[in-house]
């Protein structure tokens, strides 16, 4: 019931950032912005407990990206998240430790990658993804997480498109598909995980 509750407040934030980056209302001292983030943060609460750990990273890159400049340490950042989403199509990291030795081994390679110039960043980042997309795909991911996909690189598509051309119409349209692809993300298991985790957890149980 919570999540529902939860889910609810996301398609809220999703309206009102929508309203406000086409500018059909206003808020003082309010941004779009602000509510993009938020609706990230309440997702973060419906997710299961690795979901959230990739969040972690998602969140912290969509601060960056919405309210700095730190460009190279965010794209860096969201390369990570990819390596996350990989790894989690394989059985043995849904154990708690694995997950948490995941997170800390991957942290200096972000760190590391976004003294790189931006283009080789952004090259990095779209061979991860890249390779995220043809995993899910080879390995018959669930539909829904596919779509997910699908969203995602019509977001980076469209980011890419704005930050070269500065038009605004398209630049508008990231977050509309930004945040369904999270939420498909965050709510879909690939089918691999899914098929394999119970003949591990009565053979390694917890």
């Amino acid at each position: 019931m919570r999540k529902k509750y939860l889910f609810f407040c996301i398609i809220i934030c999703m309206m009102l950032f929508i309203m406000i980056d086409f500018e059909l209302y206003t808020f003082e001292k309010i941004t779009s912005s602000h509510f993009k983030f938020l609706a990230m943060i309440l997702l973060f609460f419906t997710a299961n407990h690795f979901k959230k750990m990739i969040l972690i990273y998602t969140i912290f890159c969509d601060f960056l990206l919405l309210f700095t400049s730190l460009y190279c340490l965010g794209v860096a950042f969201f390369t990570i998240v990819h390596l996350l989403y990989l790894y989690q199509m394989q059985p043995f990291l849904e154990y708690k430790k694995k997950q948490q030795e995941c997170m800390i081994l991957l942290l200096p390679f972000g760190v590391l990658l976004s003294f790189f110039p931006l283009y080789s960043i952004v090259i990095c980042y779209s061979i991860i993804f890249l390779l995220h997309i043809i995993t899910a795909y080879t390995q018959k991911c669930n539909n829904l997480y596919k779509i997910g996909l699908i969203l995602f690189v019509l977001c980076d598509c469209c980011t890419a498109i704005s930050f070269l051309t500065k038009n605004i119409i398209v630049g508008r349209c990231i977050w509309i598909l930004y945040l369904p692809s999270q939420i498909l993300l965050t709510f879909t298991k690939q089918h691999y995980f899914s098929t394999v985790l119970p003949l591990l957890q009565i053979k390694y149980p917890h």
